[in-house]
């Protein structure tokens, strides 16, 4: 605090003139003094000035001028009003003093009549700390903290010897003292200054333990010097902080995820486990460092595996620090929640563990897998190409449902998706097939793009950009084929072929695409024919039959393509060549036709035979157009293979009653020795016969219905385990005589020897009764 003593003296008088009207004789000052207030940025007071007259009469009304100050000083003055001659009044003077003015004079007048003034500014010490606002920093919460402040005398003139200090706004969270202040034995010393100089002491701030963290303590502390009481207000203010402290543990990815989620998304197939690693934020609520002793982290699931990475050194307050967790998987481990746990501990055992106990979630992913890319090449106008490629999925966990492949850029027309999956098994893949097929609107050499967007549920989806060009129609391997071949049908298919090549500029796109199908129609008929033709000549009936049919099928695709023809010169050729193709085909079915009849009416046929001949003959008269014709021969087929059917089914259950009996008998009657079956119970002798006739009659009964059927191998295979069978029973009843034979003789032996020893006995018998054992 600032106090100015300001003294005023008063010097100098003014002297009045002689004369008779009344005029200012003498101006005066009072002597006087003014104290300012402290901390004030100036301060006014009031002084007087005496303004005396003389002469004989009359009044004046005098002025009261200012004419030089001190820097700093500002002087005021009030006019006194009229004064009689001889009389005298006062004026007031407003004296304002600046907290840095300097010392000096005050000049003025009153009309004419100079009087000046001494002003005497004196700054008592004055004590002041960091500007009036001291920031302490941080006080730990709970502690006492001290340190070193400086304390600066800003009076200017005096010096401090001593500084009084008081708290006038204290704050109940803590409490601060000050000391080495005020030598009054308290501490070391007091603070001793020269005029403008500075000194040390010490400050102490004890913390209530409850307060909260980042409080602000504020207080007003008092400065007074001791010998004047100058005062002045100092601010002081102190950061509350906490000791090191864990905080929560969380998940790197917090603000995506709240928990950790373990995506697995590589091949099943091809990996037993998965690894992945996870960060987690180490957190320091507190503001002092931490230092971490140690983090695991742990699962109860035996197929998880946990490992912690590196741990940091310290963590700064408020601040937190990674650490990385790695978790190892089984992949036979289904989606679901699974428990997952850790632990984080510090050097200071003060600082209290911290847990997170979140699930770790498992979620499976689906995974499309395409070829991203499709070239055809170049295709020829006119010719459809086919290409396939595979749609899988790839990581084996999740089927695939509602697959859809949708063209999204790429022209509309020429490209089609023939077949797509519509689902597909985790792991499996599927093919979608593309037909391509250019028309003469196409621009040769372009390479023209279709875009296709591949989507299903819950998977991300994937792109197929097919890529091809057409080129010219390259009908030179037609002409070959028809090349190879004589005949009318041969050469004006190839006529029709080279006039769409001479206007295949100008050709309708449709009639382009049409003769190159009909010339491979053509092709092959006449390849069928000749085969066929070739097959009957060498008296191959059955086989010619095939290729008979093929030559059909082909002729009927010959005239779907003619009834398309936009151009009529074509259509009337194209049915020009399907006139003589007719003719050629029907002589080869009435070939065919009188050979199946001749076969039908000779001699003695199984029942497969006939069957199979009524059969050809309905598909001659298919061919013929004669649908009736064709419905009797099936009529009989149908009729003949079910009498085939029955009769192999009879030879079948035959053959399986001869094979039961055959095993009763290996199980009742036979005896095996050294792997031959053996009759020795001639008690069996009747059923062994009986047996015997029912096999016989039963692998007759199969063999007979199987040659009925036309099925002559497995009847042959029958009679050979028939033959087999009975020669083996034949043995076997050949050892039944034999043992029958031999039982006879142990029969005779058991006789004589019975017989043998009854005579003994009664001879025994004897002799004891007449007692000639005695002699």
């Amino acid at each position: 605090m600032v106090v100015l003593a300001v003294v005023v003296a008063v010097f100098g008088l003014a002297m009045l003139p002689v004369g008779q009207a009344a005029q200012v004789s003498d101006v005066t000052v009072d002597e006087g003094s003014v104290t300012v207030a402290p901390d004030s940025n100036e301060e006014t007071t009031t002084n007087e000035i005496t303004i005396s007259t003389d002469g004989e009469d009359g009044t004046v009304s005098p002025s009261v001028r200012i004419t030089e100050t001190p820097s700093g000083i500002d002087v005021d003055s009030t006019d006194p009003g009229e004064i009689e001659a001889g009389d005298s009044d006062t004026a007031e003077l407003t004296i304002t003093v600046a907290a840095d003015a300097d010392s000096g004079t005050v000049e003025g007048d009153v009309d004419g009549v100079a009087f000046s003034f001494d002003v005497t500014v004196d700054n008592p010490p004055l004590a002041e700390i960091d500007d009036d606002s001291l920031d302490l920093g941080d006080a730990l919460v709970g502690e006492t903290e001290s340190g070193e402040i400086v304390v600066e005398e800003v009076g200017g003139d005096q010096g401090l010897d001593g500084v009084d200090w008081e708290v006038v706004n204290d704050d109940f969270d803590g409490d601060l003292s000050l000391t080495d202040m005020d030598g009054s034995g308290f501490g070391e010393g007091s603070i001793e200054t020269t005029p403008g100089g500075e000194d040390t002491a010490q400050w102490e701030v004890t913390v209530d333990d409850s307060v909260d963290q980042h409080e602000t303590l504020e207080w007003t502390v008092e400065l007074s010097d001791q010998s004047t009481q100058a005062t002045r207000e100092v601010d002081v203010e102190a950061r509350v902080i906490y000791p090191a402290e864990y905080g929560e543990i969380e998940l790197d990815a917090a603000g995506i995820r709240p928990h950790p989620e373990f995506v697995f998304d590589e091949p099943r197939d091809q990996n037993d486990e998965l690894t992945q690693t996870f960060e987690f934020d180490l957190t320091n609520d507190g503001d002092l460092p931490l230092e971490p002793s140690d983090v695991s982290a742990s699962s109860s699931e035996a197929g998880l595996s946990i490992t912690v990475g590196d741990l940091p050194d310290e963590i700064e307050g408020q601040s937190s620090e990674t650490v990385e967790v790695t978790v190892t998987a089984d992949t036979d481990l289904e989606e679901g929640e699974y428990d997952f746990s850790m632990s984080a501990s510090a050097e200071d055992f003060d600082i209290d563990d911290e847990t997170y106990d979140e699930d770790l979630e498992i979620s499976h992913e689906a995974e499309l897998g395409v070829e991203h890319t499709v070239s055809i090449g170049d295709v020829p106008i006119g010719e459809s190409e086919q290409v396939a490629t595979e749609i899988g999925e790839e990581l084996g966990y999740y089927d695939v449902s509602n697959l859809e492949i949708t063209l999204d850029e790429g022209p509309d027309s020429w490209l089609e998706l023939e077949e797509s999956p519509t689902e597909l098994e985790a792991g499996d893949a599927s093919q979608a097939v593309f037909e391509l097929e250019f028309d003469t609107e196409a621009d040769l050499g372009t390479d023209y793009e279709w875009q296709y967007e591949v989507e299903g549920d819950d998977v991300e989806s994937e792109t197929i950009t097919v890529i091809a060009s057409p080129v010219p129609l390259d009908l030179d391997p037609i002409r070959n084929d028809l090349s190879n071949h004589d005949g009318t049908v041969a050469s004006d298919t190839l006529e029709i072929v080279d006039a769409m090549d001479d206007e295949m500029e100008t050709a309708d796109a449709g009639d382009v695409s049409l003769v190159l199908s009909f010339g491979s129609s053509s092709t092959l008929y006449l390849e069928s024919m000749a085969d066929a033709t070739e097959l009957i000549e060498n008296g191959e009936h059955d086989d010619a039959q095939r290729e008979v049919v093929q030559a059909a099928a082909a002729y009927n695709t010959m005239a779907l393509y003619a009834e398309q023809f936009e151009s009529a010169e074509y259509r009337s050729d194209s049915e020009a060549v399907l006139a003589e193709a007719e003719t050629d085909l029907e002589e080869l079915t009435d070939t065919q036709d009188a050979h199946y009849e001749e076969r039908l009416e000779s001699g003695e046929r199984s029942l497969l035979e006939a069957a199979t001949i009524h059969r050809e003959l309905s598909r001659i008269a298919l061919l013929q157009g004669d649908e009736d014709r064709a419905d009797e021969h099936q009529d009989d087929a149908d009729e003949a293979f079910e009498a085939y059917s029955e009769s192999v089914s009879e030879g079948e259950t035959a053959a399986q009653e001869a094979e039961e009996t055959w095993t009763a008998m290996e199980d009742d009657q036979f005896v095996t020795v050294a792997g031959q079956p053996l009759l020795l119970n001639p008690a069996n002798y009747d059923a062994v016969t009986r047996q015997s006739e029912e096999l016989r009659d039963q692998y007759e009964a199969a063999t007979a219905a199987l040659n009925d059927a036309g099925e002559t191998s497995r009847a042959d295979s029958v009679a050979s385990e028939r033959d087999e069978r009975l020669a083996t029973l034949g043995t076997a009843q050949l050892s039944l005589v034999v043992a029958t034979g031999i039982y006879g003789l142990v029969t005779v032996g058991i006789v004589i020897r019975t017989a043998r020893r009854m005579y003994v006995y009664v001879q025994d018998t004897r002799e004891s009764v007449s007692g000639d054992f005695l002699l």
